[in-house]
């Protein structure tokens, strides 16, 4: 073997350059929102378990509304940071010919729960369709007018500010989030920039 062959080759990892702004969203359409409730996991778990079949209880509307919200505190709810960043990664791949793992690596939403501001949710009543066909009724809120501010980390070495709001911008109209969004056959969820702070 020659000499070049025994020698390691260099890594180089460019320096990270990051740059952080908050969007403030607001809705177009309507937010609906229906967390997946501690009740509905234990059903889950239950049923992968082969646990024994008990009698369940008659359903309470009100309550089956209120484990829906994402809840951080008395009076002030929330939505997942993580289904917006979706949301952007989603618009860049499908509408931006952006590779999604990628976008994934150079943006990020910061937090949990972003809190969502607006009068209290009003209660939906719809029709839905289980597994089998079967059909039955979702209480879930609905949030109407709504805002939301969103702090985002991004790496400026690959995605610019500009590019940053240009994948608000698809989301909002292409995307949404939220339950009944555009990107699952419906119109809700849908949003516009209102504002973006460096």
């Amino acid at each position: 073997m020659s000499t070049q062959e025994h020698e390691a080759k260099a890594i180089v990892i460019p320096a990270v350059q990051l740059s952080q702004m908050t969007v403030t969203i607001e809705g177009v359409t309507p937010l609906i929102v229906n967390r997946f409730t501690e009740s509905k996991l234990r059903e889950m778990e239950e049923k992968q378990q082969k646990a024994a079949k008990v009698a369940k209880k008659p359903r309470n509307p009100q309550e089956e509304f209120r484990q829906a919200l994402y809840e951080i505190e008395s009076g002030k709810y929330g939505f997942p940071a993580a289904g917006i960043k979706k949301s952007l990664v989603s618009a860049g791949g499908r509408f931006a010919d952006e590779t999604m793992t990628v976008l994934r690596g150079v943006i990020s939403i910061v937090g949990d729960l972003l809190e969502i501001r607006g009068p209290e949710p009003a209660m939906r009543k719809d029709m839905v369709v289980l597994k089998g066909g079967l059909t039955s009724i979702a209480y879930r809120p609905q949030f109407t007018p709504w805002e939301i501010d969103v702090p985002v980390l991004y790496n400026q070495n690959m995605i610019t500010r500009e590019q940053v709001l240009n994948l608000f911008h698809i989301a909002g109209f292409s995307v949404g989030i939220g339950c009944w969004r555009p990107e699952c056959k419906g119109n809700f969820g849908q949003f516009r920039i209102k504002g973006a702070l460096a």
